[in-house]
This record gives C-alpha cells, structure tokens and sequence, in this order.
C-alpha cells in the first residue's frame, strides 16, 4: 500500500512503542511508509527505527507541546494519495492494510464512540445532557471557535489514536493544528488536562470540534473496520503503564500477539531499543498476569505523586 503512508510520533520513552508499532507492521506484511515525529532521539535511536525499512524521522525537538498535538503537523509531511495515523503505543494483528484506508476519498475513516462510551469520554462534565452525546455546552464552545457550521456534523466524538484519510483532507489537516495552536496551552501539559474545560483530552477535542463544525471536514466513516475481525486488527494501548513497561489488567490478553513482534523483530537480527524488558518475554507471562493489578496500581500511585509534588 505504497499509496498511504503511515504516521506516528513519540520522544526517546517511547521508542520500545514505536519500535514495536512498526514491527508489527513489517510482522504481517504490511509495506506502508512510516514517518515518525521525534523528540529527543539521539543516533542510536533514530537508526533503531530506520532499519525497519522506509521510516522517516521529522524532528520534533523545538515543538514545545507535547507531541500529541503535533498530529496534524506530523500528517502533513506525507506526500502519498492517503494519511494514516497511528498511535504510538499500539499494534497490529494480521495485515491491515486494506482496512487502513476510508472507503470513499470524501471521509475520514476513524472510529467514533459508542453511545455507551459517551459519559466516559466526557467524565465530570455533566451540563443536564444524556450522556450519549457530546454535551451542548461543549459543542457551543468548538461551533464559536471555529466559526464554521451552524450546527454539528457529528453528536458522539471519536477516537485520535487513529485516522486515516485522503490528501484532498489536508486543509483539514491544516485546520486541526491551526485550533490546537490557537486553543490549547502553549506548554506541555500532557496528553490529558481535566482544567481545560471544553478541550481536556487536547488533540482529541480539537479534533472532534474539528469534524462537527468546519466545513471542509471529511464525512466520518459510518463503519470503523480494525475491529472486526479479530485476525486483522488494531489495538491501542491506554493508559499505563504501557506493556513494555508493565502489563495492565486490560492489556495482559494481548501478552501473546504484542510478544510475538518482539521475537518476529529478533529473528530479523534487528537491534532491539535496548535490553528485551522481562514484561516482553514469554517465560514471564504468568508473572506477568499475576502482577498486572500491582504494577497498575503502582503507576497510578506514581501518576496522583507526580501531579502533587510536579
């Protein structure tokens, strides 16, 4: 699928994220040609992902947001028919490259929230609505900022860790990083800020404001299809900790398939990000599982520590 480039970022922790997201890419077939936005790689680790095979690096080092709102900026180096981004802390089973893309030049090919999914993609934020859809007083907020549509294209938000869609989307692409520029703080404040309160999950808000109200939005994919087929799908990592860190209780059934690439990525005699974690081998998995409330309760605690102590 030389005809769509794949897109993804991250800063020297997360480079066993990158390393393993693009493996599994090469694990299943799948040829597309990846950027990465960087930040703070050294030689060493832009060589580690080089060897992959057709990855580009697009230094990030003066961008003084973090590099989830550097989305847009990052997508818009492609020169290939069709953008697809991917999160850095997920993977691929099977080859996906027919799924990447949307069906039809005119969408957006990302996945949008459930009904079920709605309160918690705006937890704490209660302005008498539902639940199931995008509270009005939010979507007042995005239709003044962005000084487009009247009403809405979309109700329910959807997902950032991945979308794909047509070059013809790029004055899209242009206006998703001119409001993250404009609307969010000028600092890195993470990937979530619960004191932002129309904007709190950051790119994934400026997106979803994006989409609903200006007019020169793709038309979001009625189907979101890497998750259908359990043998070609995606699967994103929330949270923490990240695998190759620890496992966290709702990542432990992935042990087997997220393994797999690391032993596919040593039988290419590749170098490894550094020493292979003993989360990432299978001798441990049932360490691994027995450890997986611990080690996330860990995380949480060293989460709420650094947010008291900065």
């Amino acid at each position: 699928m030389k005809n769509n480039s794949i897109v993804t970022a991250g800063d020297r922790n997360y480079l066993w994220g990158l390393f393993l997201m693009i493996s599994s890419l090469r694990k299943n077939g799948m040829d597309e040609p990846v950027i990465v936005g960087t930040k703070g790689f050294d030689a060493e680790s832009a060589a580690i992902l080089a060897q992959l095979g057709d990855v580009r690096l697009v230094p990030f080092d003066d961008f003084r947001r973090s590099l989830t709102c550097c989305k847009a900026q990052a997508m818009l180096q492609a020169e290939t028919d069709y953008i697809t981004w991917v999160d850095s802390d997920g993977f691929f089973v099977g080859n996906c490259s027919h799924r990447l893309i949307p069906e039809t030049p005119d969408q957006i090919h990302v996945r949008m929230r459930s009904a079920a999914e709605q309160p918690q993609a705006f937890k704490g934020y209660t302005y008498g609505e539902d639940g199931h859809q995008i509270p009005q007083a939010v979507l007042e907020v995005w239709k003044k900022n962005i000084g487009g549509l009247d009403e809405p294209r979309i109700r329910r938000s959807c997902s950032a860790c991945f979308l794909s869609v047509h070059k013809s989307a790029r004055p899209f692409l242009e206006k998703w990083h001119e409001q993250m520029m404009t609307v969010l703080p000028a600092n890195n404040i993470g990937v979530v800020d619960r004191s932002l309160k129309y904007y709190h999950q950051l790119d994934e808000s400026v997106l979803n404001s994006c989409l609903a109200f200006f007019p020169q939005a793709p038309r979001v994919a009625e189907t979101y299809r890497l998750d259908k087929d359990p043998n070609e799908i995606f699967i994103h990592f929330i949270g923490q900790p990240k695998p190759w860190q620890g496992w966290a209780p709702s990542a432990i059934r992935h042990f087997d398939h997220y393994v797999g690439v690391v032993e596919f990525a040593q039988s290419q005699g590749w170098r490894m990000p550094g020493p292979i974690p003993a989360c990432l081998k299978r001798e441990n998995r049932l360490l691994c599982t027995l450890l997986r409330y611990p080690v996330s309760i860990r995380y949480k605690i060293m989460k709420r520590l650094r947010k008291w102590f900065g």
